[in-house]
């Protein structure tokens, strides 16, 4: 089964509204493309830990994918922007939201 690699700003945001933006593409994702989702929420170490951690652990999982999904405003983010490098250096496919979401329940219109 293919994996995608969900890449997200985490990082001065509340966890709670991260889980939930992440739980929503993820969804999204898995059933469009019936694949398995990483989510960088669930690398198994804690909120208290290093931000420096967390990149490692998370570097580790999207090198085990076959794509990374970046999320709307990830050119913001330190981090995504990092994960963003290492998918295109070591070639691995990148997928843009604004390209592949079409579906946003928060937004009213």
């Amino acid at each position: 089964m293919k994996k995608i690699y969900l890449s997200f700003p985490i990082s001065h945001f509340d966890i709670e509204e991260r889980r939930e933006f992440a739980a929503k593409r993820a969804k999204y994702l898995s059933e469009v493309f019936d694949c398995e989702v990483v989510n960088p929420l669930e690398n198994g170490l804690g909120q208290d830990v290093h931000w420096r951690e967390h990149m490692k652990r998370d570097v580790q999982f999207l090198l085990e994918c076959d794509t990374i999904f970046m999320c709307k405003d990830w050119e913001y983010s330190k981090g995504c922007r990092f994960e963003h490098e290492v998918a295109v250096t070591c070639g691995i496919n990148v997928m843009y939201e604004n390209n592949y979401w079409v579906f946003e329940p928060e937004r009213k219109l």
